[in-house]
C-alpha cells in the first residue's frame, strides 16, 4: 500500500517536471507592439515668428526632442538667396542623421522653396507632384515617398502645404484620388490652412483620419496658439495597419512661427 502511494506520488512529480519543462523549452510567445512616429512641422524657412534671423540647429533641436521616426517639413528653402544659398532640407538631414527628400512648389530668390521629408528609416521612389490650381496663386506641391520600416512594411509618406481657401477643396480632393490610387498605405503630414471643420477638411475625411485625440491641438499662433492647421492624416489602408495611440502639438517650441505636431502609432 505504502509502495503504490510512493510510486503514485513519483509519477505526479514526474509529470510536474514534465509540464514545467515544456513550459520553458517553449514559452507561449508574447505579441509586441511596435511604435511609429511621425511629425508634421512648418518650419518658416527656420526662422522664429518674430525675427528673419534664420537658425536650423534650433529647428533640429525641436525635431530631435520629438524623437520622430519621419519627419514632414514645410517652408523649407533651398539654396535661397533669403538662407544664405543652403540646401536646408539636405542640411537638417545631416544633423539628425536621416535621409531627406524635397519637393519644390516654386522658385524663391535664386533658389527653391517647398516642403521635404526627413526618415530615419530608407526612402525609395521619391517624387514631388504639384498640387491643383484652379484659382492661380503660389504653387503648392507635395513631397512623397515610399518609407521602408525596420520590420521590412512599406508605406507611402508625404509632406503638403495647402493654399488659399479658392484652391484648398481642390487639392483636398487630389489627395483623396492619391490615396484611392496606391497601393501601401499613406500618411501625410501637412500645413492644410484650414481648421478640422472646415469644407476642404471634411472633404479630406472621407478618405483621411485626422491625427486628433478628442479636440485636434491649436498650432498657430506659435505664441498662444488659438487655431489648428497642422496634421498628420493617414488613409484607410494606414488605418488598417495603425493604431493612433496620441495627437499633440509640442508646447513651447519656438523655433519657427508654428508649432509642430506628433502623431504616434502602434502596429504589429
Amino acid at each position: 500500500m505504502i509502495r503504490k502511494g510512493i510510486s503514485g506520488l513519483i509519477m505526479m512529480l514526474a509529470l510536474l517536471v514534465m509540464c514545467c519543462s515544456n513550459s520553458k523549452d517553449n514559452p507561449k510567445p508574447i505579441e509586441t507592439k511596435k511604435k511609429l512616429t511621425v511629425l508634421t512641422y512648418n518650419i518658416h524657412h527656420g526662422a522664429p515668428a518674430d525675427s528673419e534671423t534664420i537658425n536650423l540647429s534650433n529647428i533640429a533641436a525641436v525635431i530631435k526632442q520629438s524623437n520622430a521616426d519621419i519627419v514632414a517639413l514645410q517652408e523649407v528653402d533651398v539654396n535661397t538667396e533669403r538662407s544664405g544659398n543652403v540646401n536646408q532640407a539636405k542640411v537638417l538631414a545631416e544633423m539628425l542623421n536621416m535621409e531627406y527628400h524635397f519637393s519644390k512648389s516654386i522658385d524663391y530668390r535664386g533658389g527653391d522653396y517647398g516642403n521635404a521629408i526627413l526618415s530615419k528609416y530608407p526612402l525609395s521612389n521619391k517624387r514631388s507632384l504639384l498640387l491643383p490650381m484652379p484659382v492661380p496663386k503660389e504653387r503648392r506641391s507635395i513631397a512623397l515617398a515610399t518609407v521602408t520600416l525596420p520590420d521590412g512594411k512599406k508605406i507611402e509618406f508625404g509632406s503638403t502645404h495647402f493654399d488659399v481657401e479658392a484652391n484648398r477643396m481642390d487639392q483636398s480632393a487630389f489627395l483623396v484620388d492619391l490615396s484611392k490610387e496606391l497601393v501601401q498605405p499613406l500618411i501625410i503630414g501637412g500645413d492644410y490652412n484650414a481648421t478640422p471643420d472646415s469644407p476642404e477638411m471634411i472633404e479630406l475625411k472621407k478618405e483621411f483620419a485626422l491625427s486628433c485625440m478628442g479636440s485636434c491641438p491649436f498650432t498657430i499662433p506659435v505664441t498662444n496658439p488659438n487655431k489648428a492647421i497642422d496634421f498628420v492624416v493617414f488613409n484607410q489602408k494606414a488605418r488598417q495597419m495603425f493604431s493612433l495611440v496620441s495627437g499633440i502639438a509640442m508646447k513651447g517650441q519656438y523655433a519657427s512661427d508654428h508649432l509642430p505636431v506628433i502623431a504616434v502609432f502602434q502596429y504589429n
